[in-house]
């Protein structure tokens, strides 16, 4: 609901033309709208009036959101003001960090109309709902303060106690009836300390006394008693009272008032004294006298009290008044005709209350009831409703007495009207407190001896408090007793507001609840209150969607990452091939007459192709695996002819690299029933992975053995090895994609999947082991053995020997032998051209340029690794080096340092040739010293137009 109370918010945004968008969108909410054109402009507004909210621009000249949002958070005016941040890049800061600047939301430009008219909104009837009830509370405080007053002020005893019968209530006028002040003492000692009597004179029963007896439960009116105080007068008091309960019916205490009635009853005493004594002469006068003493006594008795005294001569049907109070509580002139019942019941009483009137009347007159009237009455001449009490007694007639009703009459019009406001604003807070959807308590927290906060105890809750924590009935329990292990750093922040008196807005979890909340704290009551009001909402289910939606983020980020430099990658293995391809190409149109070197080149572009395809047929088993369209086509087949065939098509990359291979095997027949394909894929891809990440030169092992129902088949290396922290995601897709310079070769990080899924896709396992980097790497493949092959007999060791023929192709037997050629050398001098050195792991690569390099007349030297660079430059003193970046043991950053350092090398000119082109490759290439970078292929144009201008410069 709407209120028209004004409320203001604050829009801040240098921009003119985005705090007029938002006073459109925001003014159907009909709060006060305030401009402010800057972080300063906005300081000064928040100092100078209370906001229902904030919407801040983040990005601003001179003082930006942030800064501001923090000043006014430090101010104790705006210290609870909402602030919503407003930015054009929602990756500027993130939920925490806006919480923690004071902000309680922030969204992201452009804004959507609807969305920030509902949050403003919220935020307006919120400041609305504040203003009310702090406005109520006043109120309500003012009231409370004035009842206590009217109590003071009126004549009538008021006293009140609580269910265990406690004194709590004792106005002026009860302790001047007593002639004492209230007292702590048990409902049985009631009669003897406060001297209340029968009107015999006998001490007054605990079963008879007023509050006694409101307290038991009943509804006592008229009850006549006299109150005899030591060293004073006695007082003749009619009390009336009656229990009280709170909304759920339990019983709170009770109150009974008391009305001095001494003088009327002295008034009717006399009364009946003179009628008695009317016939005799000689008492004649005393009587009179005594009459005119007691009707003077009850007129300044009611008049202090604010009473007035009637009475209906029920015979004549008359009404008279002997208070001026009554004709002018009317508006009648004090020379008016009397009025009569039916007179006074069409001209003065209200229509509605007319039924209870009557019936009051005829319960009077009828059986002889205590009349007890209470309704509105109109003032004459402008029908002025007043609210009267009537109370009053039957009088039988006696002789020369005729029957009457005597009473009197209270002007309750303003403690009508203050209860009738209590009770609207207490409905009013209670509607409020009971459909907001927030979880709201009220708490008292318990201190130790050292005033330490130890715990806290319920005292109130809304319908939203057991749905916003779990929590049920929590009222009077503390809630170390709801739920135990409750940390005590909730404690410490209640203790700290209870201390302080400063209200704090934060968010945590509670971690023995299970959820996180979003809480606003605050004292109610002076330095002395314990009690704190708590507003809080259970937001863990938006703390698991923001920490799911980070988590899904990093995720998608890494994922990217990861395909992005297996792109960059791809291309970085697709351009090692092409290289020697190039190359292999001009040689062959040089050396068009030249049988040897073209067949020599054949074999290389050859090799260099099958590679490209393995590589492609990687990339194609991957996708279709992962689509689940790899049949398997199995077969029983021996294990032998499953490593040979793995090694034959691994056998030219290990030779590339000028490895030394061991085969280990059993001399038993070993059957598997398996796609021999698949399988001699999985064992030549771990060789393979062995030759490329294993210096020139290295070690590579491959063993098999039986251990029960499986073939174990384990493939070593003494290559770079696998760091630790690598080791569980070592068979993820392109976790082995990396720009590490320090890799004899690429990879495309899918080999080791491809691995791992063809093995279990044949009921196999696969492990990868390391000691740590540059100690080398094991895997270790484990596959089922055929059903009925036969149980391993004892017999002789494996056989294990090197592998030795280079150019012999592999037998059937389980030894194989590789052996490296050597380098082809350049002539030692060219004339015309230069002294250059090529660098290159890649053994095709590096002897088709250096061969082009020949024929174009240059004087060309190879080296395979960084160690062997050094060395061939200490003797050769080159003038250009053409060096790969990607070399194994000492990448061409470190080489091409080392080189600088070589006397003589200052002035070579060194060019970075490699896969990797992208801008920050080239960027680095230049800081190690590089003059010029070349991407493979290299184009010879390229290279032969930068060796003549080099010659030319020398």
């Amino acid at each position: 609901m709407q209120s028209n109370s004004a409320v203001n918010v604050l829009l801040v945004d240098d921009e003119p033309a985005n705090l007029l968008a938002l006073e459109v969108v925001l003014e159907p909410l009909g709060a006060n709208l305030v401009r402010a054109v800057s972080g300063e402009d906005a300081l000064r507004k928040a100092q100078d009036a209370d906001f229902a909210a904030i919407l801040m621009d983040v990005r601003m000249p001179g003082m930006d959101g942030f800064e501001a949002a923090k000043l006014i958070r430090s101010r104790p005016r705006s210290r609870a003001t909402p602030i919503i941040f407003v930015t054009a890049d929602g990756s500027e800061l993130s939920a925490e960090e806006a919480y923690s600047m004071g902000a309680v939301d922030f969204l992201t430009k452009p804004l959507i109309p609807v969305i920030i008219k509902a949050k403003v909104a919220f935020f307006i009837e919120l400041q609305r709902g504040k203003d009310e009830l702090r406005a109520a509370g006043r109120r309500a405080s003012q009231e409370r303060a004035f009842l206590a007053a009217v109590l003071e002020a009126i004549e009538d005893g008021v006293v009140a106690c609580d269910a265990d019968g406690k004194l709590t209530l004792f106005n002026r006028a009860t302790r001047s009836f007593h002639g004492l002040p209230q007292d702590a003492l048990p409902p049985e000692q009631w009669a003897a300390h406060y001297s209340l009597f029968r009107e015999d004179g006998s001490l007054l029963p605990t079963s008879e006394i007023p509050l006694a007896r409101a307290l038991a439960g009943e509804h006592v009116s008229d009850l006549r008693m006299v109150i005899a105080p030591h060293g004073g007068n006695p007082r003749t008091v009619v009390a009336s009272g009656r229990p009280l309960y709170d909304d759920d019916g339990q019983k709170l205490g009770a109150v009974v008032s008391m009305h001095d009635v001494t003088a009327v009853r002295e008034a009717e005493l006399a009364r009946e004294a003179a009628v008695r004594e009317q016939g005799r002469r000689e008492e004649a006068e005393a009587a009179a006298e005594l009459i005119n003493a007691s009707k003077e006594r009850v007129r300044l008795a009611t008049e202090a009290g604010g009473l007035g005294v009637w009475l209906w001569e029920t015979e004549t049907d008359t009404v008279v008044w002997e208070h001026d109070w009554l004709y002018d509580m009317f508006g009648l002139p004090r020379d008016a005709e009397p009025l009569n019942a039916a007179r006074f019941v069409s001209e003065f009483l209200h229509p509605d209350d007319r039924d209870a009137f009557m019936a009051a009347a005829a319960a009077t007159m009828e059986r002889g009831e205590p009349f007890q009237f209470v309704g509105r009455f109109f003032r004459h001449p402008d029908h002025e409703v007043r609210w009267l009490e009537f109370r009053g007694r039957r009088q039988i007639a006696t002789d020369g007495v005729l029957q009457r009703v005597l009473g009197t009459a209270a002007d309750i019009t303003e403690r009508h009207r203050f209860q009738e406001r209590l009770r609207v604003s207490e409905e009013r807070y209670r509607a409020l407190f009971e459909a907001i959807d927030e979880g709201f308590c009220l708490i008292d927290v318990i201190f130790d001896a050292q005033r330490r906060p130890i715990d806290y105890r319920f005292l109130e809750i809304n319908p939203a408090f057991a749905h916003q924590t779990g929590l049920q009935d929590p009222v009077g329990k503390r809630v170390t007793e709801l739920v135990p292990g409750h940390e005590s750093k909730w404690f410490d922040v209640y203790g700290q507001v209870v201390l302080t008196g400063q209200p704090v807005r934060f968010i945590d979890e509670a971690q023995a609840m299970g959820r996180w909340f979003d809480v606003y704290a605050a004292r109610l009551g002076g330095a002395d209150s314990s009690t704190v009001a708590v507003l809080f909402t259970d937001i863990t289910a938006r703390k698991q969607a923001d920490d799911d939606l980070r988590r899904l983020a990093a995720e998608l980020a890494e994922s990217d990452r990861r395909k992005t430099e297996f792109l960059a990658t791809l291309a970085h293995e697709l351009r090692n091939p092409l290289a020697p391809l190039s190359s292999g190409l001009q040689v062959m149109r040089l050396s068009a007459s030249d049988p040897v070197a073209i067949e020599r080149t054949r074999s290389m572009m050859e090799r260099q192709i099958n590679h490209m395809v393995h590589l492609v047929d990687d990339l194609l088993d991957i996708a279709r695996i992962s689509t689940g369209k790899v049949e398997l086509k199995k077969e029983r087949v021996d294990l032998q002819t499953v490593i040979a065939s793995a090694v034959e098509t691994s056998l030219p990359l290990i030779e590339a690299g000028r490895h030394e291979l061991h085969v280990q095997m059993p001399d038993e027949e070993l059957m598997l029933d398996v796609d021999l394909t698949r399988v001699a894929q999985v064992v030549s891809n771990l060789l393979n992975n062995a030759a490329k990440y294993t210096p020139a030169r290295g070690r590579i092992g491959l063993s098999a053995h039986r251990e029960g129902d499986f073939v174990v088949i384990a493939v070593a290396d003494t290559g770079i090895g696998i760091p630790p922290s690598s080791m569980p995601t070592v068979f993820e897709m392109f976790t082995q994609v990396g720009r590490n310079m320090e890799r004899a070769q690429g990879g495309l990080g899918i080999g080791l999947s491809l691995v791992r899924r063809l093995v279990e896709l044949h009921g196999g396992t696969v492990q990868a082991s390391s000691e740590g980097v540059g100690r080398g790497s094991t895997f270790t493949v484990r596959l089922p053995l055929a059903p009925d092959t036969p149980a391993a007999a004892p017999g002789p060791a494996p056989s294990r020997q090197p592998v030795a023929a280079p150019t012999a192709a592999p037998p059937a037997a389980p030894a194989f032998a590789v052996a490296a050629p050597a380098p082809a050398l350049a002539p030692d001098d060219a004339e015309g051209g230069l002294r250059v050195l090529v660098v290159d792991d890649n053994t095709d690569a590096a002897d088709t340029l250096g061969a082009l390099l020949d024929m174009s007349g240059h004087a060309t030297r190879i080296a395979n690794d960084g160690y062997q660079a050094i060395e061939v430059a200490q003797a050769f003193q080159p003038q250009v080096v053409f060096l790969d970046i990607g070399l194994p043991g000492m990448n061409g950053y470190e080489v091409a340092r080392k080189l600088r350092e070589l006397p003589g090398m200052d002035r070579a000119f060194l060019v970075a040739l490699t896969g990797w082109g992208a801008r920050e490759d080239r960027e680095r290439s230049s800081e190690a010293g590089f003059d010029h970078h070349l991407t493979k292929p290299a184009d010879m144009g390229a290279v032969e137009t930068l060796l003549s201008n080099l010659a030319r410069v020398d």
